[in-house]
């Protein structure tokens, strides 16, 4: 009776994280009314980038305000040359477009950095 319980719980808990996510997703969308899939793509060369600088330079902060700037720089190159240009196209343009710049992201981040993870210390 313990593992139904459980169970139930965790079937919740998951079914409110769908809902909240969903949720998020369709209120961002709908206000910018242009379906971006490929923000993930963005935090992960904000953090490939991060990672890169605090290993050089030994600075957690430093690498920290690297990769903000180093996201920030990759949203307005790609809101500039992508973007803009599918404010008026139909929402599976959108879509279409951003999830090929998942894959241009993905494999332009296999090009710089390679197939191994990256590795840094903890911060103290």
């Amino acid at each position: 009776m313990l593992l139904v319980i459980e169970q139930i719980l965790n079937g919740l808990q998951l079914g409110i994280t769908l809902f909240l996510m969903s949720a998020g997703l369709t209120l961002v969308f709908g206000i910018m009314q242009v379906i971006n899939l490929a923000h993930g793509s963005f935090y992960m060369i904000g953090a490939y980038v991060g990672a890169t600088v605090a290993a050089r330079t030994g600075s957690f902060l430093l690498g920290v305000a690297a990769a903000l700037a180093g996201a920030a720089i990759a949203g307005m190159i790609v809101e500039v040359i992508v973007l803009r240009r599918l404010y008026r196209r139909e929402h599976l343009d959108q879509v279409l477009a951003t999830f090929g710049l998942i894959l241009f992201f993905n494999e332009l981040t296999r090009i710089v950095w390679g197939r191994q993870p990256l590795m840094m210390d903890v911060p103290a």
